[in-house]
């Protein structure tokens, strides 16, 4: 059960308007009519709760389940045997996702500026907007409606932001211009300077990083993350993209829609990521490569040549899944054609 002292939780809510949210199958009268209280997973879920069975490895679980209801897929009840207490969505997931939102929404902000923060006399602070102990929002900065600025936040001269953005603590922003209800978690770096140098007479020269960091709606940024501003052009997420905690994208790199970028992902600079492209852990990404929309990179993969549209990729260096998949086949029967001989 989560801490009731760091989350605080909504309701309680009959099935009914639970069912009408998820867009479910619509439950008997008697049984819409039930409180629910939590949300749980089965193992845990008491009587007055809900859960979910998204996957048929947990039927096992499902069978042993106190939860008052579980919400499933009409394909995934048929391992489930007879029983009453099931609620039928599409989407099993997706459905108990929003119902985590339902019981569990983001707290209100506390509308105004703390006394600890600096903010310049030519920043614009939209309406409902928090700012917290320790920020420092520079000139000509624009913040948006209903935004919350954490704890120490570092907003550099000129930055924006649209509504309902999230800037978690300790981050620092400069370069940038983003847009509406973007999360930013905490410990991230955007818009430094992206890593180029020249040799010169007296060693390395830095080239200048004159470019900006364009961040679209409704992105979200895992912590610890490292954009770097565009060095003549700018660095791009496209909007719905998410990145998880300690993701490095490097200056000019234009990342498309609604992309899923996993942990210690590096992605090295001037590439271009299509829409929808999904890249495992410890991915890395060469420089100056085009990654086709909707392909899949597996985790721990060295991208060194363009990947088409739609192919799924993996390994170092990254060829097509299934001759990756062959190759390893391959050495481990070597290696075992060896140990036997030996």
């Amino acid at each position: 059960m989560p801490d009731p002292q760091f989350f605080h939780r909504a309701g309680p809510f009959r099935l009914v308007e639970i069912a009408r949210l998820i867009e479910a199958d619509p439950p008997e009268p008697e049984a819409g009519e039930s409180l629910i209280h939590d949300i749980a997973p089965l193992e845990a879920a008491a009587p007055g709760e809900i859960s979910v069975l998204s996957d048929a490895r947990h039927v096992s679980a499902l069978a042993q389940t106190r939860a008052g209801f579980v919400v499933t897929n009409h394909d995934l009840a048929r391992h489930a045997g007879e029983r009453r207490n099931l609620v039928f969505v599409k989407q099993p997931r997706l459905a108990y996702a929003q119902i985590g939102h339902l019981f569990y929404p983001d707290p209100p902000l506390t509308a105004g500026i703390d006394p600890l923060a600096r903010v310049h006399p030519t920043a614009t602070i939209g309406q409902g907007s928090q700012i917290d102990p320790g920020a420092v929002v520079g000139r000509r900065v624009a913040i948006g409606e209903r935004c919350h600025i954490g704890p120490n936040v570092v907003l550099g001269d000129g930055v924006r932001l649209g509504d309902d953005c999230r800037i978690g603590a300790n981050t620092t922003i400069s370069h940038a211009l983003i847009g509406a209800r973007v999360t930013v978690e905490t410990g991230v770096s955007i818009g430094a300077q992206g890593f180029g140098f020249v040799p010169g007479p007296t060693g390395l020269l830095r080239m200048l990083q004159l470019g900006r960091v364009i961040i679209e709606d409704g992105v979200e940024i895992g912590a610890n993350c490292a954009i770097d501003r565009g060095a003549t052009e700018d660095t791009v997420l496209g909007a719905g993209t998410v990145l998880d905690n300690l993701v490095h994208i490097g200056h000019n790199v234009r990342i498309g829609k609604h992309c899923v970028i996993c942990g210690q992902v590096g992605i090295a600079g001037s590439s271009v990521i299509g829409d929808g492209v999904m890249m495992g852990g410890q991915v890395g990404i060469g420089d100056h490569l085009t990654i086709g929309p909707g392909a899949r990179i597996a985790a721990k993969s060295g991208v060194m040549r363009d990947i088409e549209a739609g192919a799924t990729v993996g390994g170092f260096p990254a060829i097509p899944i299934k001759h990756w998949h062959r190759q390893t086949a391959g050495l481990a029967r070597l290696f075992q054609k060896r140990e036997t001989a030996g």
